[in-house]
């Protein structure tokens, strides 16, 4: 009977050693992004607000447009690091954001889930991250995305990819649109000037019950000219000739 126990409890000990043990990043759900505590976030949204108004000169317009409840996207163009905590700085709600798959293997993951962030891999359609972006929508946050999909190097506007559109046409919340500039400058120049536009929300809708590519790329180019239109000239990249085609 005891040499019975001995081999049950060794096959036992054997099947769970051939199991593969999980990983830690197995066992986050890394596309639900991290909630951090209110006084927390506050807290923290305090420090990076006295860093920034005491070595940057901050210049807001149409702050008045960013809805005081519900959920929201937020969609701007990407000039700097610094564009992550300074568009949302002045908006009373947690907001989490989409950011680039890349920054969850790095140095700065703990950061990148800390502020709320989730991954998105870059270059495919990524279903998941899609999902995600409109679980978090339903559940009344805000979504912060930056169509270009990351930092523009030549410090102008580069073509969006589709996720924006199609998230804002699956859920049909209101898009505000964010131009900032300046931003590559911030923490680098003493006192540098930076500027951040909120535009007019933009709900978007498809022209028939079934969402099409031409929808989609309609929807993220029509958000992706308002930010050219908000931005000085030299900002506006491939959205310049654009912005001169739809105003002729």
């Amino acid at each position: 009977m005891k040499q019975e126990q001995d081999m049950s409890t060794s096959s036992d000990k054997q099947a769970q050693a051939s199991k593969p043990a999980k990983s830690a990043k197995e066992a986050v759900n890394l596309y639900e992004p991290y909630v951090t505590p209110s006084f927390l976030y506050e807290a923290i949204r305090w420090l990076v607000f006295f860093l920034f108004y005491t070595t940057t000169r901050i210049r807001l317009r149409g702050l008045y447009n960013v809805p005081r409840k519900g959920s929201f996207i937020i969609a701007a163009n990407h000039l700097a690091w610094t564009d992550i905590p300074l568009i949302p700085l002045h908006i009373h709600h947690k907001v989490v954001y989409m950011a680039k798959e890349e920054y969850f293997s790095s140095k700065i993951s703990w950061l990148v889930r800390f502020m709320g962030a989730f991954p998105v891999k870059r270059g495919e359609a990524d279903r998941q991250a899609l999902r995600a972006g409109e679980e978090q929508l339903k559940k009344g946050n805000v979504l912060v995305i930056f169509p270009e999909g990351t930092r523009s190097r030549t410090r102008t506007m580069a073509t969006a990819h589709a996720g924006m559109g199609l998230i804002a046409l699956r859920t049909g919340v209101p898009v505000v649109p964010v131009a900032i500039w300046g931003s590559e400058n911030a923490l680098k120049k003493f006192r540098a000037p930076v500027t951040i536009s909120y535009g007019e929300p933009m709900v978007l809708t498809p022209k028939s019950k079934k969402i099409t590519r031409e929808d989609i790329d309609e929807a993220t180019g029509k958000v992706m000219r308002k930010i050219a239109e908000m931005l000085p000239p030299e900002y506006r990249g491939v959205y310049a000739e654009q912005q001169i085609r739809s105003d002729a």
